[in-house]
C-alpha cells in the first residue's frame, strides 16, 4: 500500500521535472483531478448508501464527474507528453492521484450519510469543475445514443 508520502514525494519529482509555468500548471491540474477522482469514489459508494430517491442523482452525479475527469487525464496527458514524459512515466502519475484520492474518499465517506446536503456539496463542486459543460454534453449525448 502507498503511503501519502510517496504521492509527496512524486509530486516533488514532477516539480523538479517542469519549468514553473507548467509545473505550476500541472500541480493545480493534479490537484483538481485528485478532487475529482475523490467526488467519483464518493458518488460511487452513496449510489448504495444514500436514500432511495437519491440513488439516481449520485448515478448522474459519478457520471459526469467520471467524464470531467477523463477529459482532465487528457489534459494533464498532453502537457506531460509535450514536455518530453512517455506514456510508461504519465501512468504512474495518474495511479498515485487515484490511490490519494481513494485514501481521501474513505475519511469523507466516514463522515458522510450521502443525504441531501452531501449531494448538493457534491454538485456544487460538480458544476464550479471547467470541464463541466464538455463534460455533462458527454452524458448527455451517451445516454441518448442508449
Amino acid at each position: 500500500m502507498r503511503k501519502p508520502r510517496d504521492f509527496v514525494i512524486l509530486l516533488l519529482l514532477v516539480g523538479t521535472v517542469f519549468s514553473l509555468p507548467v509545473r505550476a500548471g500541472i500541480e493545480d491540474m493534479a490537484s483538481n483531478l485528485q478532487k475529482l477522482y475523490m467526488w467519483e469514489k464518493i458518488a460511487s459508494a452513496c449510489k448504495t448508501k444514500s436514500p432511495t430517491e437519491l440513488k439516481q442523482e449520485w448515478t448522474v452525479i459519478e457520471m459526469i464527474v467520471y467524464a470531467e475527469a477523463a477529459l482532465w487525464e487528457g489534459n494533464i496527458s498532453a502537457v506531460l507528453r509535450s514536455s518530453g514524459r512517455t506514456e510508461p512515466q504519465i501512468r504512474p502519475f495518474f495511479e498515485d492521484l487515484k490511490w490519494s484520492a481513494d485514501v481521501l474518499a474513505r475519511d469523507v465517506l466516514g463522515r458522510m450519510s450521502c443525504n441531501t446536503a452531501d449531494k448538493d456539496k457534491a454538485v456544487r463542486i460538480m458544476v464550479s469543475d471547467p470541464a463541466f459543460n464538455d463534460a455533462s454534453e458527454q452524458v448527455l449525448e451517451a445516454s441518448k445514443s442508449r
